[in-house]
């Protein structure tokens, strides 16, 4: 049979969270918590029975938004803002409340300097302030004033105290206020008069000294003539460039030989056009006289003079139009630089004017400022002094404090509340404690996550009431060796484990068992030398046994003993070596093992634990199929983890694991799946209690 793949060295998926173990885990040490939770209880009664009651008294005042300190007869009628537009504001009051001026006016009026605690005290408003609460109410303008004391009567005395002295500071202050700005005001109203008859004197000074008058709302003399001369100008210089763009049109078309008449000024001239008119005339009729006589006849030579002479009166006038176009030119040019040198005459005369008038404009600003600033500067004296005779404190006691008659200190039911809650999370955390620092193997997923090895079965702690249990995880791991074993015949399985007591050769003894009551023949060799425990275990003596073979030669087949279950043989430890590595080590381990392998299906070999020595990873070797024992909740992980490697470094056929003596009424979910029956056909013979049951050796 072809060996199954070994599959140890890939750990398999972390396993989550468990809460139904930690569930069970609390449900377990439930007698833990509640003694933590009784005894937070017992101690926090104990601390309120032993604190002194605390009465507290409060007296409840209003606050209105604050009015501004200059305000008009209707602002000081209807009041500021609301809160959240005046929270600046309200913070500040509530801090005024606690300050050491209200605190030094209550400790003197109260005379609480003559009595203890504040008699001799270094800073006695600082110890009033330590009893005061100020608590404003949401969503509303009341503030609660509270004073909490052993004294119920003093409690509400001194609350009421502190209310009547923050509201008559309160008072005294915004009177103050509104006297500091009525007399600012008068301060301010006499000096802007003042002002204000100077700039009208000097406004009247002006209006004598300057030559100057311009109608209210239009515009100065100076400033038309301007605004005209500019037109006649710019007229002028357009006529000027355009006859400027004709004379060069004429004199270029003279320079080309040109005829004048498509000039604009020629074209559209009254005796230019009759003169063309009546060329044309006399064209047609030259025309009409060739035809009828020759170049030489009288009609002929009368028609061509004519035509000469209408010619030059045309040119005559063409001469005519330039020279007037000539003379209009110069005269235009002469009216433009008079109209500049007036226009800059009359710009600096304007430029003058509006200085004038700026000055002037200046002083008129001036005294219209000084008058509105003292119209206004009277109008806010007469209202601030009318509305400070109708002026109302914004600040009330709605409520005055009375004396308590409940503590509120200590809050003996919240006290033992919180110590229930306490003890309860003291308690709980305890047990995780324990469980966290206990580091053992607490279940198979700490064999599979941590040992990153497979579980071959999970054999409970032995009882008269879960036999079947146990015969049901013996025969699971029957049959992981059976899927486990590389051949058909002479399987060495290695069982081994941590420390010694986990149980080793009880788990040898009952595989052993089953093996054999299956039909296959089995031999169970003892090679824990140093603390043989098969042969108490199946009956038999420990002497002949496995060192007489490598000690004294005794033949093998005079060692193997037959015991009282059919198909299963033991070879016992013989006589204790003083050195049992060095047998372990000897060329004939291999010869023992391989005559045994010859007559037996199965050899099961009871090795010392790997924590200890080193004989199992001797013995390791030589094997087929490791199995190794771990006892439930005993070992160090840490250990276990070392002694694997160990394990893994000499062989690679380390099959899985054994948990062995789980308590399975602390942790009986793992086993739900096991059958109810009273027995199995092939069940071992029932072990004895005290080595089930402890799970040793």
């Amino acid at each position: 049979m072809q060996p199954l793949p070994h599959t140890a060295a890939s750990p398999p998926p972390e396993i989550p969270l468990d809460l139904r173990y930690y569930l069970e885990l609390v449900w377990r040490d439930r007698n833990v918590i509640a003694a933590a939770a009784a005894a937070g209880v017992g101690l926090g009664l104990l601390v309120g029975f032993l604190q002194t009651p605390q009465y507290q008294a409060a007296a409840l005042v209003q606050i209105e938004p604050p009015a501004a300190t200059f305000m008009s007869v209707s602002d000081a009628l209807t009041g500021g803002g609301g809160y959240y537009q005046n929270a600046d504001f309200y913070n500040t009051q509530f801090k005024i409340r606690r300050s050491r001026g209200v605190a030094e006016a209550v400790v003197k009026r109260l005379k609480l300097t003559d009595r203890p605690p504040f008699k001799g005290h270094p800073d006695p408003e600082a110890l009033f302030l330590s009893y005061v609460d100020i608590e404003p109410i949401p969503e509303s303008r009341l503030v609660r004033v509270a004073v909490t004391l052993e004294d119920p009567k003093e409690a509400a005395l001194w609350a009421n105290t502190l209310a009547e002295v923050y509201i008559e500071q309160s008072l005294a202050s915004r009177v103050q206020a509104a006297r500091q700005a009525y007399d600012w005001l008068q301060e301010r109203l006499a000096a802007t008069q003042e002002a204000m008859r100077q700039a009208r004197g000097k406004l009247i000074s002006s209006y004598q000294g300057q030559d100057l008058f311009v109608p209210e709302g239009s515009v100065s003399a100076v400033t038309s003539s301007i605004t005209r001369l500019n037109e006649d100008y710019l007229a002028a210089k357009t006529r000027r460039i355009t006859l400027e763009a004709a004379l060069k049109q004429i004199e270029d078309k003279r320079r080309r030989g040109e005829n004048l008449e498509t000039v604009p000024q020629m074209a559209t001239d009254a005796m230019v056009g009759s003169l063309n008119e009546q060329l044309s005339t006399l064209s047609q009729q030259l025309s009409q006289l060739k035809e009828k006589y020759k170049e030489g006849h009288p009609e002929v030579q009368k028609a061509q003079a004519q035509i000469v002479q209408l010619r030059k009166t045309r040119d005559a006038r063409f001469g005519q139009i330039v020279d007037a176009l000539r003379a209009e030119y110069a005269q235009l040019e002469k009216r433009e630089t008079e109209f500049r040198n007036a226009i800059e005459g009359q710009k600096s005369q304007a430029a003058s004017q509006s200085r004038k008038s700026s000055e002037l404009e200046i002083l008129k600003k001036e005294e219209q400022s000084a008058t509105s600033l003292y119209e206004v500067l009277l109008q806010k004296l007469n209202e601030t002094d009318i509305a400070s005779s109708i002026r109302n404190n914004n600040v009330s006691v709605m409520e005055k404090a009375s004396a308590p008659s409940w503590p509120v200190r200590p809050a003996k039911k919240r006290i033992a509340a919180l110590a229930l809650a306490l003890g309860l999370a003291l308690g709980i955390g305890l047990i995780f404690a324990r469980d966290y620092l206990d580091n053992t193997v607490k279940g198979p997923e700490d064999i599979e996550r941590y040992l990153h090895l497979d579980l071959l079965a999970a054999v409970p702690k032995y009882d008269e009431a879960n036999v079947h249990l146990v015969t049901e995880a013996y025969q699971n791991l029957r049959t992981a060796l059976i899927f486990g074993r590389r051949e058909e015949t002479g399987q060495v399985v290695l069982i081994t484990g941590t420390a010694p007591q986990e149980g080793k050769t009880t788990t040898l003894v009952n595989i052993a068992k089953l093996l054999a009551s299956s039909g296959e023949k089995a031999v169970a060799a003892d090679f824990d030398l140093r603390r043989a425990q098969l042969h108490a275990r199946l009956g038999l003596t420990r002497e002949p046994g496995v060192t007489d073979f490598f000690v004294r030669h005794q033949d093998l087949d005079s060692l193997i003993r037959p015991t009282r279950v059919p198909n299963l043989f033991a070879i016992t430890a013989g006589p204790l070596p003083p050195n049992p590595p060095a047998i372990l080590a000897r060329k004939q381990m291999g010869d023992f093992l391989n005559h045994l392998r010859r007559h037996f299906d199965w050899i099961l070999i009871d090795a010392p634990p790997v924590a200890s020595v080193t004989d199992a990873l001797l013995l390791a070797r030589h094997a087929d199929l490791v199995v190794y024992v771990v006892e439930h909740n005993n070992v160090d992980k840490k250990l276990i983890k070392r002694s694997v490697s160990a394990l893994r470094k000499v062989t690679p056929n380390l099959l899985g694991a054994v948990l062995n003596s789980v308590d399975i009424k602390a942790k009986g979910y793992y086993y739900y799946y096991y059958p109810q029956t009273t027995g199995t056909e092939g069940a071992p013979a029932k072990p004895r209690p005290k080595a089930v049951a402890a799970g040793k050796k």
